[in-house]
């Protein structure tokens, strides 16, 4: 199965690409907010996105300056104070608060080691492996079902009647997976995107260098 979508991939341009890949000498970095493959949640991205969390945060946080300064300032001064607060409240939270949890793997030559760092909002682990202990970089693929398609279908046709279909509910999700295999068995998967997206795979460029 995972062949023949990969048969299927369309060339991609880097701007598109979900990912960015850069080679120094005996070190290459490898980062992508794209590496976890599981079901989309119901609060589909299209309807619950960051921008739409980040302008929910800063409209609350807009109501409260109003209720503290409304005694004091009016007119002018009070949209002036709540575009500014809108404004600051809704860039913060879209960059710090709610940003992706992205995923960076650098391959060191020179040290042995390949190191691993998730970071997201608040939070930063990483994890160190030798590069002997690599055996292969492989693409594979994984197919999630959904588990209750009624109830999907049943959502989804009360939100076409409110005119907010969520796009993709109750269909079954592909994606296509890039894992360093390991020689214990054992997999640590680095990129995952949706097979809909027709992604653009590293796998090339991470096996020319680890071979090289």
């Amino acid at each position: 199965m995972g062949a023949a979508i990969i048969s299927d991939i369309d060339p991609m341009t880097e701007q598109e690409k979900s990912y960015s890949i850069k080679t120094e000498g005996p070190t290459l970095t490898f980062r992508t907010s794209s590496f976890k493959a599981e079901k989309s949640s119901v609060l589909h991205s299209g309807v619950y996105s960051r921008e739409f969390s980040s302008i929910l945060l800063a409209s609350g946080i807009c109501m409260l300056v109003y209720i503290l300064l409304s005694p004091r300032i009016g007119g002018p001064a009070m949209y002036a104070a709540l575009a500014l607060t809108l404004a600051a409240a809704f860039t913060l939270s879209h960059k710090y608060i709610f940003r992706e949890k992205c995923l960076e793997v650098i391959l060191d030559k020179k040290s042995g080691k390949a190191k691993l760092v998730i970071s997201g909002a608040f939070t930063k682990r990483s994890e160190e492996i030798a590069l002997s202990d690599i055996a292969s970089v492989e693409i594979g693929s994984k197919l999630f079902e959904p588990v209750n398609k009624d109830g999907a279908d049943f959502v989804q046709k009360i939100s076409v009647q409110h005119g907010s279909a969520v796009p993709g509910l109750g269909e079954p999700e592909e994606f296509i997976t890039l894992s360093l295999k390991l020689k214990d068995g054992s997999e640590k998967i680095i990129y995952a995107a949706n097979v809909k997206e027709r992604p653009a795979v590293p796998v090339s460029e991470i096996r020319e260098f680890l071979s090289s």
